[in-house]
């Protein structure tokens, strides 16, 4: 058996030592053959007696070339116990060894896939964490650019808001205005421009007749013939809400980018008349007038053309009364 590149002793070999020095003896001495067995196996024996401790030692000391395990087990039985639990409880042998290298080499080659599938498994959930901070992210801008947006209409609100209470204040300190104009009597034609420039065209068989101009240009011709096939835009929706037979129908028209006309029509009670008012409004210098006539923002469309409906019922009973008056004087003056 070899134990690391070494042999153990073969005690067999020591007899055929001894042999050879007998005869060497007896080449010496010539003696008999009896006396050469003899003498053969006292010199065996007495190298076997001393050869044997010498060696023996060697094989059971564990830093001498000649150790030897079994040989170990046998005559220091309780170091090798000692030694086998210190070698994780197995026989020192190259069968145990091997075994023993074995399975560290394949702990390590566990520990090396349980390493692999940790780190797999890391960069796995980090790519996760990573798209669900994107996720997040988009998220949260998605949230910031709708609270910014929420935050830009509420501002947008409250200054429309703000822009509706400033007009509708200013419209009913005109209203106010007008209503003292009329207690005092001296409410007239300039006093109708609240929403904007118009112009009033009294209907008179197929013609209308411009009885009030405010706040335009004063392009409008004061005859308009309503059998004219074609009229100028300016004048059109005044021909439209003239031919109507329904009151109040409000008739608008662009006729330039900016500019806006809206007429209607309205019988007079009182004096037998009918009357077709006119807005001219452009939108980028009267945004008051824009809305109140053109949109519900402020007050409904239909209120404020009534309203004006209204506040010309009441300057024309006040013409009709003036009249009266005036031809009551007349006649006082004629009986004097």
């Amino acid at each position: 058996m070899k134990i690391n590149k070494m042999k153990d002793i073969n005690l067999t070999g020591l007899p055929v030592i001894g042999g050879m020095v007998t005869a060497v003896i007896i080449w010496f001495v010539k003696l008999n053959l009896l006396w050469t067995i003899v003498s053969a196996l006292t010199v065996f024996i007495f190298l076997f007696v001393i050869l044997i401790p010498h060696y023996l030692w060697k094989m059971i000391d564990i830093y001498s070339p000649h150790f030897h395990l079994p040989t170990y087990k046998r005559f220091r039985p309780n170091e090798f116990e000692l030694l086998n639990q210190t070698v994780l409880d197995k026989q020192f042998s190259y069968s145990g060894l091997a075994e023993y290298v074995n399975g560290v080499v394949t702990k390590q080659a566990d520990e090396l896939k349980v390493v692999e599938a940790i780190i797999k498994q890391f960069n796995y959930e980090k790519e996760e964490y990573k798209r669900e901070i994107q996720k997040l992210n988009s998220k949260e801008k998605e949230i910031i650019e709708e609270f910014t947006d929420a935050i830009e209409n509420l501002d947008d609100e409250l200054e429309w808001s703000e822009t509706v209470i400033m007009y509708l204040i200013e419209f009913i300190q005109d209203i106010y205005v007008v209503m003292h104009r009329i207690a005092s009597g001296i409410f007239n034609y300039s006093d109708l421009k609240l929403i904007s420039g118009f112009t009033i065209y009294q209907v008179e068989d197929n013609e209308l007749r411009r009885i009030a101009d405010e706040g335009t240009t004063g392009q409008t011709p004061i005859h308009i013939k309503l059998n004219r096939p074609y009229h100028t835009p300016w004048v059109q929706t005044i021909v439209d809400a003239a031919k109507n037979n329904k009151q109040l129908v409000f008739l608008s028209n662009q006729p330039r980018a900016g500019y806006h006309v809206v007429s209607f029509k309205f019988f007079l009670q009182n004096s037998k008349k009918t009357w077709v008012f006119s807005l001219q409004i452009h939108e980028s210098t009267n945004q008051r007038g824009f809305l109140l006539s053109l949109s519900d923002d402020i007050i409904d469309q239909t209120v404020i053309y009534e309203m004006l409906y209204g506040l010309c019922m009441i300057l024309d009973d006040n013409q009709e009364k003036k009249k009266i008056k005036g031809g009551k004087s007349s006649h006082g003056n004629e009986a004097k």
